[in-house]
Protein backbone atom coordinates (compact mmCIF):
# COMPACT_ATOMS: atom_id res chain seq x y z
CA UNK A 1 0.00 0.00 0.00
CA UNK A 2 1.73 3.28 -1.23
CA UNK A 3 1.58 6.13 1.26
CA UNK A 4 2.95 9.71 0.36
CA UNK A 5 5.71 10.63 0.85
CA UNK A 6 5.88 12.05 4.12
CA UNK A 7 8.62 9.63 5.59
CA UNK A 8 10.97 10.20 2.68
CA UNK A 9 11.09 13.69 3.30
CA UNK A 10 11.51 13.33 6.85
CA UNK A 11 14.22 10.89 6.03
CA UNK A 12 15.84 13.67 3.89
CA UNK A 13 15.72 16.19 6.62
CA UNK A 14 17.39 14.03 8.96
CA UNK A 15 20.76 13.46 6.87
CA UNK A 16 20.31 17.60 5.51
CA UNK A 17 19.65 19.03 8.74
CA UNK A 18 21.37 19.44 11.68
CA UNK A 19 19.71 18.05 14.65
CA UNK A 20 19.12 21.52 16.64
CA UNK A 21 17.86 23.27 13.64
CA UNK A 22 15.15 20.49 12.74
CA UNK A 23 12.40 21.54 14.89
CA UNK A 24 10.67 24.37 13.20
CA UNK A 25 10.15 27.36 15.23
CA UNK A 26 7.68 28.98 12.81
CA UNK A 27 4.55 28.10 10.55
CA UNK A 28 3.65 30.85 7.61
CA UNK A 29 -0.43 31.37 8.15
CA UNK A 30 -1.08 33.83 5.36
CA UNK A 31 0.54 35.35 2.19
CA UNK A 32 -0.14 38.15 0.37
CA UNK A 33 1.57 39.20 -2.68
CA UNK A 34 4.68 38.14 -3.91
CA UNK A 35 6.77 36.36 -0.80
CA UNK A 36 9.84 34.20 -1.39
CA UNK A 37 11.31 31.86 1.08
CA UNK A 38 15.10 31.20 0.67
CA UNK A 39 16.55 28.73 3.15
CA UNK A 40 20.48 28.26 3.20
CA UNK A 41 22.01 28.03 -0.57
CA UNK A 42 18.97 27.20 -2.13
CA UNK A 43 17.16 29.60 -5.04
CA UNK A 44 14.50 31.42 -3.40
CA UNK A 45 10.97 29.71 -3.95
CA UNK A 46 7.49 31.32 -3.52
CA UNK A 47 6.15 31.45 0.22
CA UNK A 48 3.39 28.74 0.78
CA UNK A 49 0.74 29.27 3.47
CA UNK A 50 1.43 26.05 6.02
CA UNK A 51 4.98 26.40 5.64
CA UNK A 52 7.27 25.52 8.43
CA UNK A 53 10.45 27.73 9.19
CA UNK A 54 13.02 27.46 10.41
CA UNK A 55 15.91 29.68 12.46
CA UNK A 56 18.30 31.19 9.47
CA UNK A 57 15.38 30.72 6.74
CA UNK A 58 14.79 34.44 4.88
CA UNK A 59 11.26 35.94 4.17
CA UNK A 60 11.66 37.80 0.77
CA UNK A 61 8.34 39.56 0.15
CA UNK A 62 8.30 42.40 -2.81
CA UNK A 63 6.99 45.44 -2.53
CA UNK A 64 3.92 45.97 -1.03
CA UNK A 65 3.74 42.37 0.02
CA UNK A 66 3.50 40.68 3.33
CA UNK A 67 3.47 37.15 4.80
CA UNK A 68 2.00 36.52 8.69
CA UNK A 69 3.99 34.14 10.78
CA UNK A 70 3.33 32.26 14.40
CA UNK A 71 5.92 31.04 16.34
CA UNK A 72 6.64 28.23 18.72
CA UNK A 73 6.38 30.23 21.80
CA UNK A 74 2.76 32.08 21.09
CA UNK A 75 3.68 34.96 18.65
CA UNK A 76 2.85 36.75 15.98
CA UNK A 77 4.96 38.00 13.13
CA UNK A 78 3.86 40.17 10.23
CA UNK A 79 7.20 40.57 7.70
CA UNK A 80 6.76 43.35 4.93
CA UNK A 81 10.83 43.44 4.47
CA UNK A 82 13.21 40.72 4.20
CA UNK A 83 13.99 39.06 7.01
CA UNK A 84 15.78 36.05 8.61
CA UNK A 85 14.03 33.89 11.15
CA UNK A 86 15.59 33.77 14.44
CA UNK A 87 15.17 31.81 17.32
CA UNK A 88 11.47 33.24 18.89
CA UNK A 89 11.80 35.58 22.01
CA UNK A 90 9.33 36.34 24.60
CA UNK A 91 6.32 34.32 25.94
CA UNK A 92 2.70 34.16 24.88
CA UNK A 93 0.26 31.49 24.45
CA UNK A 94 2.06 28.69 22.54
CA UNK A 95 -0.97 26.41 22.62
CA UNK A 96 -2.05 27.33 18.98
CA UNK A 97 1.15 26.71 17.18
CA UNK A 98 1.12 23.56 19.26
CA UNK A 99 -2.16 22.52 17.85
CA UNK A 100 -1.42 23.60 14.07
CA UNK A 101 1.50 21.36 14.30
CA UNK A 102 -0.22 18.52 15.36
CA UNK A 103 -3.24 18.42 13.37
CA UNK A 104 -0.40 19.10 9.99
CA UNK A 105 1.04 15.78 11.66
CA UNK A 106 -2.21 13.91 11.79
CA UNK A 107 -2.52 14.73 8.22
CA UNK A 108 0.75 13.72 7.12
CA UNK A 109 -0.17 10.02 8.92
CA UNK A 110 -3.00 9.70 6.75
CA UNK A 111 -3.16 7.20 4.11
CA UNK A 112 -2.98 8.30 0.79
CA UNK A 113 -4.58 5.31 -0.63
CA UNK A 114 -8.30 6.48 0.02
CA UNK A 115 -9.48 3.79 -2.88
CA UNK A 116 -11.71 1.04 -1.45
CA UNK A 117 -12.59 2.91 1.88
CA UNK A 118 -15.94 2.88 2.96
CA UNK A 119 -18.13 6.50 2.29
CA UNK A 120 -17.04 7.18 -0.66
CA UNK A 121 -19.03 9.16 -3.27
CA UNK A 122 -19.14 6.56 -5.87
CA UNK A 123 -21.56 8.39 -8.61
CA UNK A 124 -22.61 6.21 -11.44
CA UNK A 125 -23.97 7.85 -14.60
CA UNK A 126 -27.42 8.83 -14.84
CA UNK A 127 -28.62 8.40 -11.27
CA UNK A 128 -28.28 10.20 -8.44
CA UNK A 129 -26.06 9.72 -5.22
CA UNK A 130 -26.47 11.98 -2.00
CA UNK A 131 -23.21 14.39 -1.99
CA UNK A 132 -23.75 16.04 1.65
CA UNK A 133 -23.64 15.69 4.32
CA UNK A 134 -23.11 11.97 4.77
CA UNK A 135 -20.72 9.97 6.51
CA UNK A 136 -21.97 9.78 9.82
CA UNK A 137 -19.81 13.31 9.66
CA UNK A 138 -20.62 16.67 12.39
CA UNK A 139 -22.11 19.55 10.73
CA UNK A 140 -22.19 23.08 12.73
CA UNK A 141 -25.50 24.25 11.19
CA UNK A 142 -28.99 23.55 12.70
CA UNK A 143 -30.19 24.55 8.77
CA UNK A 144 -27.56 22.27 7.14
CA UNK A 145 -27.83 22.21 2.98
CA UNK A 146 -28.67 18.84 1.38
CA UNK A 147 -26.85 17.79 -1.81
CA UNK A 148 -26.80 15.41 -4.44
CA UNK A 149 -26.56 14.34 -8.07
CA UNK A 150 -28.88 15.05 -10.84
CA UNK A 151 -30.79 11.87 -12.50
CA UNK A 152 -31.80 13.75 -16.09
CA UNK A 153 -35.47 14.41 -16.29
CA UNK A 154 -36.38 13.77 -12.77
CA UNK A 155 -38.12 15.29 -9.52
CA UNK A 156 -36.78 14.91 -6.11
CA UNK A 157 -38.64 14.36 -2.72
CA UNK A 158 -36.15 14.41 0.09
CA UNK A 159 -37.08 12.69 3.54
CA UNK A 160 -35.16 13.55 7.02
CA UNK A 161 -35.96 11.98 9.55
CA UNK A 162 -34.21 12.00 13.70
CA UNK A 163 -32.79 8.44 14.32
CA UNK A 164 -33.76 8.45 17.72
CA UNK A 165 -37.12 7.84 16.32
CA UNK A 166 -39.85 10.36 15.17
CA UNK A 167 -41.95 11.05 12.09
CA UNK A 168 -40.35 11.76 8.93
CA UNK A 169 -40.25 15.23 7.35
CA UNK A 170 -40.59 15.16 3.74
CA UNK A 171 -40.02 18.14 1.47
CA UNK A 172 -41.20 17.98 -2.07
CA UNK A 173 -38.51 19.67 -4.39
CA UNK A 174 -39.62 19.59 -7.50
CA UNK A 175 -35.75 19.27 -9.60
CA UNK A 176 -33.47 21.02 -7.75
CA UNK A 177 -30.34 18.95 -6.08
CA UNK A 178 -29.37 21.22 -3.10
CA UNK A 179 -31.86 22.22 -0.48
CA UNK A 180 -31.35 24.14 2.48
CA UNK A 181 -34.33 23.69 5.49
CA UNK A 182 -36.98 26.44 5.80
CA UNK A 183 -35.96 29.69 7.90
CA UNK A 184 -38.53 28.15 10.35
CA UNK A 185 -37.14 24.76 11.05
CA UNK A 186 -34.05 23.97 12.85
CA UNK A 187 -32.51 20.38 13.30
CA UNK A 188 -32.16 19.65 17.41
CA UNK A 189 -28.14 20.14 18.66
CA UNK A 190 -26.50 17.21 19.47
CA UNK A 191 -29.11 14.82 16.98
CA UNK A 192 -28.52 12.06 14.90
CA UNK A 193 -30.44 12.50 11.96
CA UNK A 194 -30.59 10.05 8.46
CA UNK A 195 -31.89 11.40 5.38
CA UNK A 196 -32.50 10.39 1.46
CA UNK A 197 -33.90 11.65 -1.60
CA UNK A 198 -36.21 9.96 -3.63
CA UNK A 199 -35.79 10.16 -7.32
CA UNK A 200 -39.23 10.48 -9.26
CA UNK A 201 -40.94 11.55 -6.18
CA UNK A 202 -41.65 9.79 -3.12
CA UNK A 203 -45.26 7.91 -5.02
CA UNK A 204 -43.28 6.27 -7.59
CA UNK A 205 -39.88 6.57 -7.09
CA UNK A 206 -36.84 5.33 -5.91
CA UNK A 207 -35.16 6.27 -2.58
CA UNK A 208 -31.21 6.51 -3.17
CA UNK A 209 -29.48 4.94 0.06
CA UNK A 210 -29.29 6.48 3.03
CA UNK A 211 -27.42 8.69 4.73
CA UNK A 212 -26.17 9.97 8.02
CA UNK A 213 -24.99 13.01 10.09
CA UNK A 214 -24.66 15.05 13.47
CA UNK A 215 -25.71 18.11 14.22
CA UNK A 216 -23.41 19.95 16.84
CA UNK A 217 -24.13 20.12 20.58
CA UNK A 218 -24.50 22.87 22.51
CA UNK A 219 -21.12 21.89 24.34
CA UNK A 220 -19.40 21.81 20.84
CA UNK A 221 -20.66 24.97 19.87
CA UNK A 222 -19.41 26.35 22.82
CA UNK A 223 -15.95 24.81 22.08
CA UNK A 224 -15.87 26.57 18.71
CA UNK A 225 -16.46 29.49 19.89
CA UNK A 226 -13.37 28.92 22.62
CA UNK A 227 -11.52 28.20 19.39
CA UNK A 228 -12.58 31.72 17.45
CA UNK A 229 -11.64 33.52 20.59
CA UNK A 230 -8.46 32.16 20.89
CA UNK A 231 -7.59 32.76 17.31
CA UNK A 232 -9.33 36.48 17.94
CA UNK A 233 -6.82 37.18 21.10
CA UNK A 234 -3.97 36.06 19.12
CA UNK A 235 -4.30 39.22 17.15
CA UNK A 236 -5.85 37.29 14.13
CA UNK A 237 -8.82 37.79 12.40
CA UNK A 238 -10.17 34.00 11.84
CA UNK A 239 -12.09 34.73 8.97
CA UNK A 240 -8.52 36.47 7.30
CA UNK A 241 -5.63 36.59 8.59
CA UNK A 242 -6.03 34.03 11.12
CA UNK A 243 -7.62 31.34 8.27
CA UNK A 244 -5.49 28.56 8.10
CA UNK A 245 -5.85 28.72 12.30
CA UNK A 246 -9.90 28.67 11.40
CA UNK A 247 -9.22 25.48 9.42
CA UNK A 248 -7.32 23.65 11.95
CA UNK A 249 -9.88 24.48 14.42
CA UNK A 250 -12.69 23.09 12.05
CA UNK A 251 -10.74 19.90 11.47
CA UNK A 252 -9.94 19.43 14.87
CA UNK A 253 -13.84 19.62 15.99
CA UNK A 254 -14.43 17.22 13.19
CA UNK A 255 -16.24 19.74 10.74
CA UNK A 256 -14.89 18.74 8.15
CA UNK A 257 -17.43 20.42 5.65
CA UNK A 258 -16.66 23.81 7.61
CA UNK A 259 -12.87 22.72 7.03
CA UNK A 260 -13.04 22.02 3.20
CA UNK A 261 -15.09 25.65 2.22
CA UNK A 262 -12.43 27.51 4.91
CA UNK A 263 -9.21 25.86 3.45
CA UNK A 264 -10.81 26.48 -0.33
CA UNK A 265 -10.50 30.14 0.86
CA UNK A 266 -7.58 30.03 2.02
CA UNK A 267 -5.96 27.96 -1.77
CA UNK A 268 -7.84 30.98 -3.16
CA UNK A 269 -5.90 33.48 -1.39
CA UNK A 270 -2.58 31.68 -1.58
CA UNK A 271 -0.36 28.58 -2.54
CA UNK A 272 -0.42 25.55 -0.13
CA UNK A 273 2.28 23.77 1.71
CA UNK A 274 2.88 20.17 1.63
CA UNK A 275 1.04 20.14 4.80
CA UNK A 276 -1.71 21.77 3.92
CA UNK A 277 -2.24 19.79 0.90
CA UNK A 278 -1.90 16.52 2.86
CA UNK A 279 -4.35 17.69 5.34
CA UNK A 280 -6.23 18.85 2.26
CA UNK A 281 -6.58 15.18 1.20
CA UNK A 282 -7.82 14.01 4.65
CA UNK A 283 -10.40 15.86 4.76
CA UNK A 284 -11.63 15.24 0.76
CA UNK A 285 -11.25 11.52 2.33
CA UNK A 286 -13.37 11.81 4.88
CA UNK A 287 -16.13 13.71 2.69
CA UNK A 288 -15.93 10.69 0.72
CA UNK A 289 -14.60 12.50 -2.25
CA UNK A 290 -11.79 10.05 -3.08
CA UNK A 291 -9.99 11.55 -6.71
CA UNK A 292 -9.97 15.03 -5.12
CA UNK A 293 -8.11 13.48 -2.19
CA UNK A 294 -5.77 11.42 -4.42
CA UNK A 295 -4.94 14.66 -6.55
CA UNK A 296 -4.64 16.71 -3.45
CA UNK A 297 -2.05 13.78 -2.04
CA UNK A 298 -0.23 13.51 -5.36
CA UNK A 299 0.10 17.58 -5.12
CA UNK A 300 1.73 17.41 -1.81
CA UNK A 301 4.21 13.96 -3.58
CA UNK A 302 5.23 16.81 -6.25
CA UNK A 303 6.06 19.62 -3.77
CA UNK A 304 7.78 17.32 -1.50
CA UNK A 305 10.16 16.03 -4.27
Amino acid sequence: MRKHGTLALLAALVVAVPIAAQDPVALVIRVQGDVAVKRGDAAPTPATVGERMFVGDDVLPAAGARAILITRTGGQQVVTEATTVAEPRGAGNPDIFARAMSTLAQAASTDATAGGRQGMIRPIPGSSVLVAPRNRLLVASQRPTFTWTATPNQSYDLMLRKVSGGPPQIYELGADTIFILPDEEELDAGATYAWTVFVGGRRSGRPIPQQEFRVMSLEESVDLEDYMEEISVFGLDPMTDGLFLTVVAFRDLGLFYDAQEALDSVERQASLSADLYLLKGEILTELGHEEAARAAFDKADELMR
